[in-house]
């Protein structure tokens, strides 16, 4: 009798851990997300920091790269790698955003909370959020995640023509003082500077 009672209540127990699973999943999911998640430091085993012969060695001759090198494109052109000194500088990928646990950026900013660095392109459709705590950068087109960059920060703006441009709240595009010129370059003035220059 007593055993029955002991299964009884076991089963009680975890028909109770499974309606409140059902129920509140979701909120538990991102409750531990906000506590334990943060932008994957390396994509496809490759970190900042890595020397190019060892990233050539993990992942095998570049598809393409500039003149100078300093960028290679991996993976149909879908992971791309700057390189300064031959060391990693920045990485960026199309794809590999499986373990990213948001995919809009309301889930961004509710796991996140606000970005340092915000660019918007001109014809308002592409936005890229940057994080500087992790120097990650988190790109959306139509509202949907498309790529996900980390590494050294100087501007990382959104595509060739830049909108709008926000540093820590503050709006430098458009603006006299915006860096970018028409075609999305960055200034000659500019051209020794960073981001920080706004928030010195």
């Amino acid at each position: 009798m007593k055993i029955l009672k002991w299964i009884m209540k076991a089963l009680v127990v975890l028909i109770t851990i499974f309606i409140l699973i059902a129920i509140f999943g979701k909120d538990l999911g991102h409750t531990y997300n906000k506590l334990t998640w943060t932008p994957p430091m390396e994509i496809n085993g490759i970190e900042i920091g890595m020397t190019k012969s060892d990233v050539v060695f993990k992942l095998g001759a570049p598809i393409s790269c500039t003149d100078d090198k300093d960028y290679c494109y991996w993976d149909n052109n879908n992971y791309q790698v700057s390189f300064k000194n031959e060391m990693v500088s920045y990485q960026r990928t199309y794809k590999s955003l499986y373990s990213i646990p948001f995919k809009d950026t309301q889930g961004m900013k509710s796991l996140l909370g606000d970005e340092d660095l915000f660019s918007e392109s001109k014809d308002f459709n592409s936005r890229r959020y940057t994080y500087l705590k992790w120097g990650a950068s988190f790109s959306f087109v139509n509202d949907s995640l498309v790529s996900y960059g980390i590494g050294n920060v100087t501007w990382r703006k959104i595509g060739d023509s830049v909108g709008k441009y926000i540093v820590k709240g503050t709006v430098v595009c458009p603006g006299t003082e915006c860096p970018f010129d028409d075609e999305g370059y960055v200034k000659e003035a500019f051209k020794d500077r960073d981001y920080t220059y706004f928030i010195e």
